[in-house]
């Protein structure tokens, strides 16, 4: 399945497939303080690194193994973060970010609600996973609050900074999901 034409709103934010096109805001958008919290995503971030991320999220998504996501505030019509999906056997393993100017008024928490319900009723995911950094406080704490539930640490090979990392992984069953829906 083709994942390049999908997309889903939530109350306050519409989150489509990237496109090429979204390189230069992305680029933007990312700090050496979000950087710091991600995987894949290095700093400092060039126009064309942030291409060859989009190139390669694209490719995956049209193979139906990812849903890669730009985070737009409707209001703006303006690019404000990223989420992503990577789908396999029944599971998405999600990851999102926001940007520094619009963090704290509650656009994580909405995306990742977001994204979880769009794993389980359109990807048709059985369970969604998430990893934060054991130092990731924010993150630890919003993935409490989605209901997830801490599955234990492990050392994560993080791209970005060319080491492994202590992360805590979460997990959310779609029977969970439902039960408080």
């Amino acid at each position: 399945m083709d994942f390049t034409t999908f997309t889903f709103d939530t109350e306050r934010l519409t989150l489509r497939c990237c496109e090429l096109s979204d390189a230069e805001p992305l680029t933007a958008l990312m700090t050496p303080q979000i950087s710091d919290r991600l995987a894949t995503w290095p700093t400092p971030l060039s126009l064309p690194e942030t291409q060859t991320i989009l190139r390669n999220s694209r490719q995956r998504a049209m193979c139906g193994t990812s849903f890669p996501a730009v985070v737009i505030e409707k209001a703006s019509s303006t690019i404000i973060g990223w989420c992503k999906l990577d789908c396999a056997d029944g599971q998405a393993d999600m990851g999102y970010w926001i940007g520094e100017a619009y963090q704290r008024r509650g656009f994580a928490l909405e995306v990742a609600k977001g994204a979880i319900g769009f794993a389980f009723e359109t990807l048709d995911c059985h369970q969604v996973r998430a990893g934060a950094r054991m130092d990731n406080a924010a993150s630890l704490s919003l993935l409490k609050k989605l209901g997830m539930s801490p599955q234990g640490t492990q050392s994560f090979w993080t791209p970005a900074r060319q080491r492994y990392e202590d992360c805590a992984f979460w997990r959310l069953d779609r029977d969970n999901w439902l039960r408080k829906q």
